[in-house]
Protein backbone atom coordinates (compact mmCIF):
# COMPACT_ATOMS: atom_id res chain seq x y z
CA UNK A 1 0.00 0.00 0.00
CA UNK A 2 1.19 3.50 -0.84
CA UNK A 3 0.59 5.35 2.42
CA UNK A 4 0.78 8.83 0.93
CA UNK A 5 -1.78 8.01 -1.74
CA UNK A 6 -4.06 6.26 0.77
CA UNK A 7 -4.18 9.20 3.16
CA UNK A 8 -4.71 11.83 0.47
CA UNK A 9 -7.14 10.05 -1.85
CA UNK A 10 -10.69 9.90 -0.44
CA UNK A 11 -11.54 7.02 -2.80
CA UNK A 12 -9.05 4.77 -1.05
CA UNK A 13 -10.05 2.60 1.90
CA UNK A 14 -9.15 3.73 5.36
CA UNK A 15 -5.87 2.57 6.84
CA UNK A 16 -6.67 -0.15 9.34
CA UNK A 17 -4.89 -0.29 12.70
CA UNK A 18 -5.72 -3.23 14.96
CA UNK A 19 -4.71 -3.17 18.64
CA UNK A 20 -4.80 -6.48 20.53
CA UNK A 21 -5.19 -6.30 24.31
CA UNK A 22 -7.34 -4.14 26.59
CA UNK A 23 -4.85 -3.66 29.42
CA UNK A 24 -2.47 -0.80 30.12
CA UNK A 25 -0.60 -1.21 26.84
CA UNK A 26 -3.51 -1.79 24.49
CA UNK A 27 -6.12 0.59 25.93
CA UNK A 28 -3.66 3.48 26.22
CA UNK A 29 -2.30 2.86 22.71
CA UNK A 30 -5.81 2.97 21.21
CA UNK A 31 -6.73 6.15 23.10
CA UNK A 32 -3.48 7.93 22.28
CA UNK A 33 -3.61 6.97 18.62
CA UNK A 34 -7.25 8.05 18.28
CA UNK A 35 -6.26 11.52 19.43
CA UNK A 36 -3.55 11.76 16.75
CA UNK A 37 -5.08 10.43 13.54
CA UNK A 38 -7.79 11.65 11.18
CA UNK A 39 -10.84 9.37 11.72
CA UNK A 40 -11.79 9.84 8.08
CA UNK A 41 -8.53 8.25 6.99
CA UNK A 42 -7.63 5.80 9.77
CA UNK A 43 -9.79 3.10 11.33
CA UNK A 44 -8.73 1.82 14.75
CA UNK A 45 -10.01 -1.47 16.19
CA UNK A 46 -9.30 -2.62 19.75
CA UNK A 47 -9.66 -6.38 20.32
CA UNK A 48 -9.79 -7.76 23.87
CA UNK A 49 -11.04 -11.02 25.35
CA UNK A 50 -12.54 -9.00 28.23
CA UNK A 51 -14.91 -6.08 27.78
CA UNK A 52 -13.24 -4.15 30.57
CA UNK A 53 -9.94 -2.55 31.53
CA UNK A 54 -8.62 -4.14 34.74
CA UNK A 55 -6.46 -2.15 37.14
CA UNK A 56 -4.34 -5.10 38.26
CA UNK A 57 -2.22 -3.21 40.84
CA UNK A 58 -5.27 -3.02 43.13
CA UNK A 59 -6.44 -6.63 42.90
CA UNK A 60 -4.97 -7.35 46.33
CA UNK A 61 -7.45 -4.87 47.84
CA UNK A 62 -10.37 -6.70 46.25
CA UNK A 63 -9.01 -10.01 47.57
CA UNK A 64 -8.90 -8.59 51.10
CA UNK A 65 -12.25 -6.80 51.20
CA UNK A 66 -10.86 -3.28 50.82
CA UNK A 67 -12.48 -2.56 47.46
CA UNK A 68 -15.54 -3.92 45.68
CA UNK A 69 -14.78 -5.88 42.48
CA UNK A 70 -16.36 -3.29 40.17
CA UNK A 71 -14.09 -0.59 41.57
CA UNK A 72 -11.01 -1.90 39.77
CA UNK A 73 -12.57 -2.33 36.33
CA UNK A 74 -13.73 0.13 33.67
CA UNK A 75 -15.80 -0.88 30.62
CA UNK A 76 -13.67 -0.49 27.50
CA UNK A 77 -16.63 0.84 25.57
CA UNK A 78 -16.98 3.60 28.16
CA UNK A 79 -13.26 4.40 28.01
CA UNK A 80 -13.40 4.61 24.21
CA UNK A 81 -16.70 6.47 24.02
CA UNK A 82 -16.45 9.54 21.81
CA UNK A 83 -13.33 8.28 20.04
CA UNK A 84 -12.96 6.70 16.61
CA UNK A 85 -11.98 3.35 18.10
CA UNK A 86 -14.11 0.29 17.36
CA UNK A 87 -14.17 -2.34 20.10
CA UNK A 88 -14.43 -6.10 19.62
CA UNK A 89 -14.68 -8.50 22.54
CA UNK A 90 -12.93 -11.57 21.20
CA UNK A 91 -9.86 -13.73 21.63
CA UNK A 92 -7.23 -13.66 18.90
CA UNK A 93 -6.51 -17.17 17.65
CA UNK A 94 -3.87 -16.51 15.01
CA UNK A 95 -1.98 -13.88 13.03
CA UNK A 96 -1.31 -14.09 9.30
CA UNK A 97 1.53 -11.69 8.57
CA UNK A 98 1.63 -12.66 4.92
CA UNK A 99 -2.03 -11.77 4.31
CA UNK A 100 -2.17 -9.20 7.13
CA UNK A 101 -5.15 -10.30 9.16
CA UNK A 102 -5.88 -11.69 12.61
CA UNK A 103 -8.33 -14.51 13.24
CA UNK A 104 -11.00 -14.24 15.94
CA UNK A 105 -13.66 -16.95 16.33
CA UNK A 106 -13.30 -17.99 12.71
CA UNK A 107 -13.53 -14.40 11.43
CA UNK A 108 -10.64 -12.64 9.72
CA UNK A 109 -9.95 -9.02 10.71
CA UNK A 110 -7.62 -7.26 8.22
CA UNK A 111 -4.96 -4.80 9.30
CA UNK A 112 -2.37 -2.52 7.79
CA UNK A 113 -0.66 -2.04 11.13
CA UNK A 114 -0.93 -4.29 14.16
CA UNK A 115 -0.22 -3.64 17.85
CA UNK A 116 0.19 -6.55 20.27
CA UNK A 117 -0.20 -6.06 24.00
CA UNK A 118 -1.92 -9.25 25.11
CA UNK A 119 -0.61 -9.21 28.69
CA UNK A 120 0.68 -12.00 30.89
CA UNK A 121 -0.42 -15.13 32.72
CA UNK A 122 0.75 -16.92 35.86
CA UNK A 123 4.10 -18.70 35.62
CA UNK A 124 4.29 -21.84 37.75
CA UNK A 125 7.88 -22.61 36.69
CA UNK A 126 7.06 -26.30 36.47
CA UNK A 127 6.60 -26.64 40.25
CA UNK A 128 4.76 -29.89 40.94
CA UNK A 129 1.14 -29.33 41.98
CA UNK A 130 1.36 -25.53 41.90
CA UNK A 131 -1.24 -25.00 39.18
CA UNK A 132 -3.65 -27.51 40.69
CA UNK A 133 -3.43 -26.66 44.38
CA UNK A 134 -2.92 -22.89 44.50
CA UNK A 135 -4.91 -19.74 43.84
CA UNK A 136 -3.56 -16.98 41.62
CA UNK A 137 -4.11 -13.24 41.45
CA UNK A 138 -4.13 -12.25 37.80
CA UNK A 139 -7.73 -11.27 37.10
CA UNK A 140 -10.89 -10.17 38.86
CA UNK A 141 -12.27 -13.67 39.33
CA UNK A 142 -9.00 -14.67 41.06
CA UNK A 143 -9.39 -11.86 43.60
CA UNK A 144 -13.00 -12.81 44.31
CA UNK A 145 -12.05 -16.48 44.67
CA UNK A 146 -9.32 -15.67 47.21
CA UNK A 147 -11.64 -13.43 49.19
CA UNK A 148 -14.37 -16.09 49.25
CA UNK A 149 -11.85 -18.76 50.22
CA UNK A 150 -10.70 -16.71 53.22
CA UNK A 151 -14.25 -15.84 54.33
CA UNK A 152 -15.47 -19.43 53.95
CA UNK A 153 -12.49 -20.76 55.93
CA UNK A 154 -13.15 -18.29 58.73
CA UNK A 155 -16.83 -19.23 58.90
CA UNK A 156 -15.82 -22.90 59.23
CA UNK A 157 -13.23 -21.97 61.87
CA UNK A 158 -15.94 -20.23 63.89
CA UNK A 159 -17.97 -23.44 63.96
CA UNK A 160 -15.28 -25.94 64.93
CA UNK A 161 -14.26 -26.77 68.47
CA UNK A 162 -11.07 -28.47 67.29
CA UNK A 163 -8.22 -26.04 67.99
CA UNK A 164 -5.86 -27.62 65.44
CA UNK A 165 -8.49 -27.52 62.71
CA UNK A 166 -9.25 -23.89 63.51
CA UNK A 167 -5.60 -22.95 63.19
CA UNK A 168 -5.31 -24.83 59.92
CA UNK A 169 -8.37 -23.06 58.49
CA UNK A 170 -6.90 -19.69 59.48
CA UNK A 171 -3.53 -20.38 57.82
CA UNK A 172 -2.47 -18.90 54.51
CA UNK A 173 0.74 -19.17 52.47
CA UNK A 174 1.64 -16.67 49.76
CA UNK A 175 4.37 -17.86 47.38
CA UNK A 176 6.23 -14.98 45.74
CA UNK A 177 8.34 -12.21 47.24
CA UNK A 178 7.66 -9.55 44.62
CA UNK A 179 5.43 -6.52 45.00
CA UNK A 180 2.20 -8.48 44.57
CA UNK A 181 3.13 -11.04 47.21
CA UNK A 182 4.24 -8.41 49.71
CA UNK A 183 1.14 -6.25 49.24
CA UNK A 184 -1.17 -9.25 49.41
CA UNK A 185 0.45 -10.59 52.60
CA UNK A 186 0.08 -7.23 54.34
CA UNK A 187 -3.57 -6.90 53.33
CA UNK A 188 -4.60 -10.46 54.15
CA UNK A 189 -3.11 -10.46 57.64
CA UNK A 190 -4.92 -7.19 58.39
CA UNK A 191 -8.14 -8.59 56.92
CA UNK A 192 -7.96 -11.66 59.13
CA UNK A 193 -6.80 -9.97 62.34
CA UNK A 194 -8.59 -6.63 62.29
CA UNK A 195 -11.83 -7.45 60.50
CA UNK A 196 -12.79 -11.12 60.47
CA UNK A 197 -11.49 -11.97 63.94
CA UNK A 198 -13.19 -8.88 65.33
CA UNK A 199 -16.54 -10.08 63.96
CA UNK A 200 -15.97 -13.68 65.09
CA UNK A 201 -14.50 -12.99 68.51
CA UNK A 202 -17.54 -14.30 70.37
CA UNK A 203 -17.27 -17.57 68.45
CA UNK A 204 -13.67 -18.17 69.38
CA UNK A 205 -11.81 -16.57 66.46
CA UNK A 206 -8.58 -15.15 67.77
CA UNK A 207 -5.49 -13.50 66.31
CA UNK A 208 -3.32 -16.12 67.98
CA UNK A 209 -4.78 -18.76 65.63
CA UNK A 210 -3.92 -16.83 62.47
CA UNK A 211 -0.86 -17.88 60.50
CA UNK A 212 0.10 -15.96 57.35
CA UNK A 213 3.40 -16.82 55.65
CA UNK A 214 5.24 -15.30 52.71
CA UNK A 215 7.69 -17.56 50.85
CA UNK A 216 10.24 -15.95 48.53
CA UNK A 217 12.84 -17.70 46.41
CA UNK A 218 14.97 -14.54 46.31
CA UNK A 219 17.42 -13.56 49.02
CA UNK A 220 15.32 -10.48 49.83
CA UNK A 221 11.77 -9.31 49.28
CA UNK A 222 10.94 -6.99 46.34
CA UNK A 223 14.45 -7.30 44.81
CA UNK A 224 13.67 -4.62 42.19
CA UNK A 225 13.40 -2.02 44.98
CA UNK A 226 16.33 -0.21 46.67
CA UNK A 227 17.98 -1.99 49.60
CA UNK A 228 16.49 0.32 52.24
CA UNK A 229 12.96 -0.34 51.05
CA UNK A 230 13.52 -4.09 50.89
CA UNK A 231 14.43 -4.00 54.57
CA UNK A 232 11.46 -1.74 55.32
CA UNK A 233 9.05 -4.17 53.67
CA UNK A 234 10.52 -7.12 55.57
CA UNK A 235 10.36 -5.25 58.89
CA UNK A 236 6.79 -4.08 58.37
CA UNK A 237 5.51 -7.54 57.46
CA UNK A 238 7.26 -9.00 60.50
CA UNK A 239 5.58 -6.38 62.70
CA UNK A 240 2.25 -7.49 61.27
CA UNK A 241 3.02 -11.10 62.32
CA UNK A 242 3.64 -12.36 58.78
CA UNK A 243 6.17 -15.22 58.73
CA UNK A 244 8.68 -14.25 56.03
CA UNK A 245 10.89 -16.93 54.47
CA UNK A 246 13.55 -15.85 51.96
CA UNK A 247 15.93 -18.05 49.93
CA UNK A 248 13.05 -20.53 50.10
CA UNK A 249 12.47 -22.37 46.84
CA UNK A 250 9.10 -24.09 46.53
CA UNK A 251 9.46 -27.49 44.82
CA UNK A 252 5.94 -28.87 45.21
CA UNK A 253 2.46 -27.96 46.38
CA UNK A 254 -0.23 -30.33 47.66
CA UNK A 255 -3.55 -30.10 49.45
CA UNK A 256 -1.56 -30.02 52.68
CA UNK A 257 0.75 -27.11 51.86
CA UNK A 258 4.09 -26.20 50.29
CA UNK A 259 7.30 -28.24 50.28
CA UNK A 260 10.58 -26.34 49.98
CA UNK A 261 13.87 -27.42 48.40
CA UNK A 262 15.38 -28.14 51.84
CA UNK A 263 12.58 -30.60 52.58
CA UNK A 264 10.66 -28.30 54.92
CA UNK A 265 6.88 -28.56 54.62
CA UNK A 266 4.70 -25.55 55.41
CA UNK A 267 1.09 -26.49 55.99
CA UNK A 268 -1.80 -24.17 55.11
CA UNK A 269 -5.47 -24.26 54.18
CA UNK A 270 -5.02 -21.56 51.53
CA UNK A 271 -2.01 -21.28 49.21
CA UNK A 272 -1.74 -18.32 46.84
CA UNK A 273 0.78 -18.36 43.98
CA UNK A 274 2.14 -14.97 42.88
CA UNK A 275 5.71 -16.06 42.17
CA UNK A 276 5.87 -14.69 38.66
CA UNK A 277 4.25 -14.26 35.27
CA UNK A 278 4.99 -15.12 31.66
CA UNK A 279 3.79 -13.41 28.48
CA UNK A 280 0.38 -14.39 27.19
CA UNK A 281 1.65 -14.40 23.67
CA UNK A 282 0.17 -14.97 20.27
CA UNK A 283 2.46 -16.57 17.72
CA UNK A 284 3.88 -13.95 15.35
CA UNK A 285 5.31 -15.48 12.17
CA UNK A 286 9.02 -14.68 11.88
CA UNK A 287 9.30 -12.99 15.29
CA UNK A 288 12.22 -13.68 17.63
CA UNK A 289 11.56 -14.29 21.32
CA UNK A 290 13.76 -14.46 24.40
CA UNK A 291 13.94 -17.56 26.60
CA UNK A 292 11.01 -16.29 28.65
CA UNK A 293 8.79 -15.99 25.59
CA UNK A 294 8.79 -12.20 25.27
CA UNK A 295 8.96 -10.87 21.71
CA UNK A 296 12.15 -8.96 20.95
CA UNK A 297 11.55 -5.47 19.57
CA UNK A 298 13.70 -2.76 18.02
CA UNK A 299 14.16 0.76 19.36
CA UNK A 300 10.78 1.83 17.93
CA UNK A 301 9.00 -1.10 19.64
CA UNK A 302 8.45 -2.84 16.32
CA UNK A 303 8.87 -6.58 16.13
CA UNK A 304 12.37 -7.20 14.82
CA UNK A 305 12.30 -7.72 11.07
CA UNK A 306 8.70 -6.54 10.73
CA UNK A 307 7.75 -2.91 10.13
CA UNK A 308 3.98 -3.50 10.34
CA UNK A 309 3.75 -4.90 13.89
CA UNK A 310 4.49 -3.15 17.18
CA UNK A 311 4.72 -5.02 20.47
CA UNK A 312 4.61 -3.59 24.00
CA UNK A 313 3.90 -4.32 27.63
CA UNK A 314 4.36 -7.75 29.18
CA UNK A 315 4.75 -9.54 25.85
CA UNK A 316 7.61 -7.32 24.64
CA UNK A 317 11.32 -7.59 25.31
CA UNK A 318 12.65 -4.08 24.91
CA UNK A 319 16.24 -3.75 26.03
CA UNK A 320 17.46 -0.17 26.47
CA UNK A 321 20.83 0.74 24.98
CA UNK A 322 23.68 -0.10 27.33
CA UNK A 323 21.81 -2.93 29.09
CA UNK A 324 22.11 -5.61 26.46
CA UNK A 325 20.84 -8.43 28.68
CA UNK A 326 18.27 -6.60 30.82
CA UNK A 327 14.87 -5.95 29.26
CA UNK A 328 12.49 -3.53 30.92
CA UNK A 329 10.39 -5.06 33.73
CA UNK A 330 6.77 -6.10 33.25
CA UNK A 331 5.25 -3.05 34.95
CA UNK A 332 2.15 -0.99 34.25
CA UNK A 333 4.11 2.25 34.02
CA UNK A 334 6.35 0.71 31.36
CA UNK A 335 3.33 -0.28 29.26
CA UNK A 336 1.71 3.16 29.63
CA UNK A 337 4.86 4.94 28.46
CA UNK A 338 5.35 2.49 25.60
CA UNK A 339 1.75 3.07 24.51
CA UNK A 340 2.47 6.76 23.93
CA UNK A 341 5.51 5.96 21.80
CA UNK A 342 3.72 3.28 19.78
CA UNK A 343 0.81 5.62 19.04
CA UNK A 344 3.18 8.39 17.95
CA UNK A 345 5.20 6.02 15.80
CA UNK A 346 2.18 4.57 13.98
CA UNK A 347 0.97 8.08 13.28
CA UNK A 348 4.46 9.03 12.08
CA UNK A 349 4.53 6.10 9.65
CA UNK A 350 1.07 6.98 8.33
CA UNK A 351 2.00 10.59 7.60
CA UNK A 352 5.44 9.70 6.28
CA UNK A 353 7.55 11.01 9.16
CA UNK A 354 10.43 9.27 11.00
CA UNK A 355 9.65 7.25 14.10
CA UNK A 356 10.93 8.09 17.58
CA UNK A 357 12.92 5.59 19.65
CA UNK A 358 11.37 4.57 22.94
CA UNK A 359 13.05 6.03 26.03
CA UNK A 360 11.85 4.78 29.39
CA UNK A 361 11.83 7.19 32.32
CA UNK A 362 10.97 5.55 35.62
CA UNK A 363 8.52 7.57 37.69
CA UNK A 364 9.47 5.65 40.78
CA UNK A 365 8.39 2.46 42.53
CA UNK A 366 5.59 2.26 45.06
CA UNK A 367 4.36 -0.54 47.28
CA UNK A 368 1.55 -0.70 49.82
CA UNK A 369 2.27 -2.42 53.13
CA UNK A 370 -1.21 -2.37 54.58
CA UNK A 371 -3.42 0.46 55.72
CA UNK A 372 -1.57 3.68 56.59
CA UNK A 373 1.83 2.44 55.47
CA UNK A 374 3.58 2.36 52.11
CA UNK A 375 7.12 2.58 50.77
CA UNK A 376 8.53 3.91 47.55
CA UNK A 377 11.29 5.57 45.62
CA UNK A 378 10.65 8.83 43.77
CA UNK A 379 13.39 10.70 41.91
CA UNK A 380 15.96 8.40 43.54
CA UNK A 381 14.79 9.29 47.06
CA UNK A 382 13.37 6.61 49.33
CA UNK A 383 10.27 7.26 51.44
CA UNK A 384 8.07 5.20 53.70
CA UNK A 385 5.26 5.68 56.17
CA UNK A 386 1.72 7.15 56.25
CA UNK A 387 2.55 10.06 53.92
CA UNK A 388 3.83 7.63 51.29
CA UNK A 389 0.61 5.69 51.70
CA UNK A 390 -1.35 8.78 50.63
CA UNK A 391 1.05 9.34 47.73
CA UNK A 392 0.64 5.71 46.64
CA UNK A 393 -3.13 6.01 46.67
CA UNK A 394 -3.12 9.32 44.81
CA UNK A 395 -0.82 8.03 42.07
CA UNK A 396 -2.90 4.89 41.55
CA UNK A 397 -6.13 6.86 41.59
CA UNK A 398 -5.06 9.01 38.66
CA UNK A 399 -4.09 5.99 36.57
CA UNK A 400 -7.77 5.20 36.05
CA UNK A 401 -9.25 6.57 32.85
CA UNK A 402 -12.42 8.29 34.09
CA UNK A 403 -13.17 10.77 36.83
CA UNK A 404 -16.26 8.77 37.72
CA UNK A 405 -14.12 5.76 38.60
CA UNK A 406 -11.59 7.87 40.49
CA UNK A 407 -14.34 9.41 42.57
CA UNK A 408 -15.91 6.02 43.30
CA UNK A 409 -12.64 4.58 44.59
CA UNK A 410 -11.82 7.71 46.59
CA UNK A 411 -15.20 7.41 48.32
CA UNK A 412 -14.63 3.71 49.07
CA UNK A 413 -11.18 4.37 50.48
CA UNK A 414 -12.55 7.17 52.65
CA UNK A 415 -15.32 4.97 54.03
CA UNK A 416 -12.77 2.25 54.79
CA UNK A 417 -10.93 4.64 57.09
CA UNK A 418 -13.89 4.56 59.46
CA UNK A 419 -15.52 1.17 58.85
CA UNK A 420 -14.28 -2.46 58.71
CA UNK A 421 -13.58 -4.16 55.40
CA UNK A 422 -16.36 -6.04 53.66
CA UNK A 423 -16.78 -9.72 54.56
CA UNK A 424 -19.62 -10.51 52.17
CA UNK A 425 -19.23 -13.86 50.40
CA UNK A 426 -19.66 -13.11 46.69
CA UNK A 427 -21.24 -15.59 44.29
Amino acid sequence: MNITESTNNPMKEKIKVVVVGGGFGGAYTAKNLAALVDPNKVEITLVSKNNHFLFTPLLHEVASGGLTPTSVVEPLREILRGSNVHFLQAEVKAISEEKKFITISGEEIPYDYLVLSSGAETNYYGVLGAEKHTHTLKDLSDAITIRNRIIEACEKAALTTDENERRHLLSCIIVGGGATGVELAAEIVEYLEETICAYGKTQGLSQKDINVSLIAASAELIPQFPQALRRAAHEELTKKDVNVFTNAQAVSVSTHGVTLADGTVHSAHTVIWVAGVKPLRIEIPGATSDKGGRVITNQFLQVQGNNHIWCLGDVANFTPAGTATTPLPMLAQVAVQQAKTVAKNIHAVIVGQPQSPFVYKSKGLLISLGQWYAAGTIFNFNFRGPVMWWVWRTVYLFNFHSWRKRLKIAVEWTINLFYPRDITYLR
